[in-house]
């Protein structure tokens, strides 16, 4: 998927779209509502079209001169943009709602498992924020 199609997913205009051939859906939850979830559209937006990060996005993460171990409950910004770039992310945003106290994401992936801590740090930040 490319970086325009999945901007259309992160923004929720894409929800017709067919799955691409060799892709499945990998349905999870986050805890969070509304404003979590537009946060976290906030960053992906930014990572798509290579604006700046949020600033409550970089608060978030660890300065990578603090990381002593490789066990953290906050992500560098350095790990984490690592693990977005196109090259290194095994999951593209499919879809992403609201619903009762949680919130409700379909990542596309080729095949499971794959490396998902940077989906889940992105929803974690935005819950903290």
């Amino acid at each position: 998927m490319n970086a325009e199609d999945e901007l259309r997913h992160v923004q929720g205009v894409a929800a017709a779209d067919p799955l691409p051939a060799g892709f499945e859906l990998d349905e999870r939850t986050y805890p969070g509502g509304g404003a979590d979830l537009g946060r976290a559209r906030e960053v992906m937006t930014a990572v798509l079209t290579g604006e700046p990060l949020p600033a409550w996005f970089s608060a978030q993460c660890v300065d990578d001169s603090a990381v002593q171990t490789c066990t953290l409950d906050r992500w560098s910004l350095r790990a984490w943009r690592f693990w977005l770039t196109a090259e290194n992310r095994r999951w593209w945003w499919w879809s992403a709602e609201p619903a009762g106290g949680e919130i409700r994401f379909a990542a596309l992936v080729r095949a499971r498992p794959y490396l998902r801590g940077s989906l889940d740090w992105l929803f974690t930040a935005a819950r903290m924020a």
